[in-house]
């Protein structure tokens, strides 16, 4: 009988040992599933993350696409102001030899008509004319654009 003890207590002690392995390789186990379930939510949130780069992306180039023609329009707008801008100060240096030309010429008249004795007011209509026109020409000021080139 002690002998079929010592076999039953030995058959326990292997049996338990075999447990106890069978306990690791399943903990083994269940950690690898969970760690498999982990790495599938981790994917889930990449692929989402992706997504959302991607439509970020999208977005990116449909501002860099209009920034570009913005820029165009801008540089367009710039050049044809700056070539105004040039015909204007070209038209009122005209405008200012003429004026100058037209004085002296007024002023000439102005002496012919003292010289005859007769009345200013034949001329008066051209010298308040050329009056008007001078200070036309000094309210146009371009100080507003005194960035440009020219």
């Amino acid at each position: 009988m002690n002998t079929h003890r010592a076999v039953a207590r030995f058959l326990a002690k292997e049996e338990k040992t075999e447990l106890k392995s069978e306990r690791v390789e399943l903990g083994i186990i269940d950690d690898l599933k969970k760690d498999i379930q982990n790495a599938k939510n981790e994917l889930k949130g990449a692929e989402n993350l992706h997504k959302a780069a991607e439509k970020d992306n999208d977005v990116l180039n449909k501002y860099i696409g209009e920034k570009a023609d913005i820029e165009t329009k801008l540089n367009k707008a710039s050049k044809e102001r700056n070539s105004t801008v040039k015909f204007a100060k070209e038209t009122i240096k005209d405008t200012k030899a003429l004026l100058t030309k037209s004085k002296k010429t007024a002023q000439s008249i102005k002496k012919q008509i003292e010289d005859l004795g007769l009345s200013q007011k034949v001329i008066a209509p051209e010298l308040k004319e050329i009056e008007n026109i001078e200070q036309k020409l000094k309210s146009l000021n371009f100080g507003f654009l005194d960035d440009l080139p020219f």
